[in-house]
């Protein structure tokens, strides 16, 4: 276009507007493979104005480009091109539309998520064979006397202080997908979660749709999941299962047996992705075979003794920490000995057991109170005898698994694996933003747990998708190199509209090019329904 064309066409140009594309290009093609707005239709009508599905759409596309509290949304949206990509007014995104929908999400939430779930394993040939589960914990601000599993509870947020509900999650091995979750009530203990979430996994796996996919999968947990009853249940339903186990009882005596001598003979080829390929390999391990008993139940396991020079390192600091706490407090004590309150035996004792409490390291400190009020003498000494079976120990732990098939290395590299769960529930926590959360009815939270989970789901595929392009940058680098990707409504005196996405950069072009994804310029106007 000449400089004359372009004077004459900006003439005619009564009004320009700019509106944002940001990541639509790169979640909505996963959003629609899913069938997400098609499946939540299917199994809840009744959407007025917006459809149940659509209004899902939305949310999801929010919490993962720009994650707004509910009575936000509108106003976001309205800065976005979503009004002409899915043919909804701003205007109808209304608190209440959005409330009604996730009150009509509720009694199907199960059943929609298998279905999108079982949608995602097919679409994008999901390996099944290794899945992990974890739990963590989501707090809320405020009384919240609504709901029966808000409450109080241990808290991985490290907010003892408030309100929480858990969240019980299966993810797959090699790249995180979300194939599960439950929503749990605040003060469940991680050791009675397992086999509930063993019978929801195993109705997701055993649908007629995955009857070709590998049923018999291994599934990783860390400790808190695996007690003796747990074992037992698992053995009983043929599930294989592998993590880490408490050297108690017969246990303990198998990792006493293992010496340093030998651990150091069974070098694992494992290295952390951190570590330089020039240092010396830090995992060391030996197998033995061992014995779970349970209610007359005995169960034969596989036990690796694993020694991390990692672990050793901070067990002794660890270590050292409480000593110092401990005997620092101590002296404390002992120099305000038969002084003001300190005269006094039972409540000088009560102060020793105080600063005992909590503490691992009071196990190694021998503490002797003598004499009578007003005459009292403290001691205290490092008992080196229980100090050497703990310095013997560290550095050390048990991993088990009832599958004798797996080697050595087999064992710690799944288990290391683990850490995938963990990543996802970060994210779930940190992009996704399923906090704050301002809802109080039971039905409403766990709509936009869902709404977060599905949103985890899309973010792992898109990942997923970029390295299997060759792209190894986290989903989260994605959405923020599309933040700024924007479109420009040009409106003419006869009332037409021009719209134009903004051009695109290296790297957006690369990408959309690799992952095979639309032209950004069809999201300007109505996509066609779902099929």
């Amino acid at each position: 276009m000449s400089y004359s064309q372009a004077a004459q066409f900006e003439q005619h140009v009564n009004n320009q507007l700019s509106k944002s594309l940001g990541a639509i290009p790169v979640l909505l093609p996963i959003l629609r493979r899913l069938r997400v707005a098609q499946t939540i239709n299917d199994h809840c009508s009744g959407g007025q104005e917006v459809s149940h599905g659509t209004a899902v759409e939305i949310l999801t596309l929010n919490r993962l480009m720009a994650p707004k509290p509910l009575y936000k949304v509108k106003a976001w949206m309205a800065e976005t091109v979503l009004e002409d990509t899915l043919e909804v007014s701003t205007e109808q995104m209304h608190d209440t539309r959005i409330g009604r929908t996730l009150d009509d999400l509720y009694p199907h939430l199960d059943a929609i998520w298998q279905d999108i779930a079982v949608q995602a394993v097919l679409a994008y040939d999901i390996d099944l064979r290794f899945i992990h589960y974890d739990i963590t914990s989501v707090y809320f601000e405020g009384e919240y006397t609504e709901s029966e599993k808000i409450g109080y509870g241990y808290s991985r947020d490290h907010r003892p202080d408030a309100k929480q509900v858990n969240l019980g999650v299966n993810v797959t091995s090699e790249t995180g997908i979300p194939l599960g979750y439950r929503v749990l009530a605040g003060r469940t203990a991680d050791r009675t979660t397992p086999l509930e979430n063993l019978k929801a996994l195993r109705a997701l796996l055993d649908r007629p749709e995955l009857a070709e996919r590998q049923r018999n999968f291994l599934l990783v947990s860390d400790r808190a999941m695996l007690d003796r009853e747990v074992i037992a249940a698992y053995a009983g339903k043929q599930i294989r299962w592998l993590g880490p186990l408490n050297a108690d009882g017969s246990l303990r005596g198998i990792m006493d047996s293992v010496s340093d001598e030998e651990l150091e003979d069974h070098p694992l080829a494992y290295r952390p992705t951190n570590q330089p390929k020039d240092e010396p390999l830090r995992y060391h391990g030996v197998l033995r075979s061992a014995t779970i008993e349970y209610e007359r139940e005995t169960v034969p396991v596989q036990v690796l003794v694993v020694k991390s020079r990692t672990k050793l390192k901070l067990d002794r600091d660890r270590r050292q920490t409480y000593l110092d706490r401990l005997t620092g407090r101590l002296e404390e004590i002992q120099g305000l000995l038969n002084t003001r309150r300190y005269k006094r035996r039972d409540y000088t004792w009560a102060q020793i057991e105080k600063a005992r409490r909590g503490n691992p390291a009071k196990i190694l400190v021998d503490v002797e109170l003598s004499g009578e009020d007003a005459n009292l003498k403290l001691t205290f000494q490092l008992n080196q005898e229980k100090l050497a079976r703990a310095e013997a120990m560290d550095g050390r732990y048990l991993l088990g698994t009832n599958d004798f098939g797996l080697s050595a290395l087999e064992m710690l590299t799944r288990f290391k694996k683990q850490e995938v769960v963990e990543r996802r529930i970060k994210v779930v926590k940190g992009p996704v933003c399923i906090r704050p959360m301002f809802l109080h009815k039971q039905e409403r939270i766990e709509g936009l747990v869902f709404v977060a989970m599905l949103a985890l789901l899309v973010y792992t595929i898109l990942e997923m998708l970029c390295r299997k392009a060759g792209q190894w940058i986290t989903a989260r680098h994605v959405l923020e190199k599309f933040e700024m990707l924007g479109a420009v409504y040009l409106q003419f005196g006869d009332g037409s509209v021009l719209k134009l996405p903004s051009a695109l950069n290296a790297f957006q072009g690369q990408l959309i090019e690799l992952l095979r994804f639309p032209d950004p310029a069809v999201y300007l106007r109505p996509l066609e329904a779902e099929s």
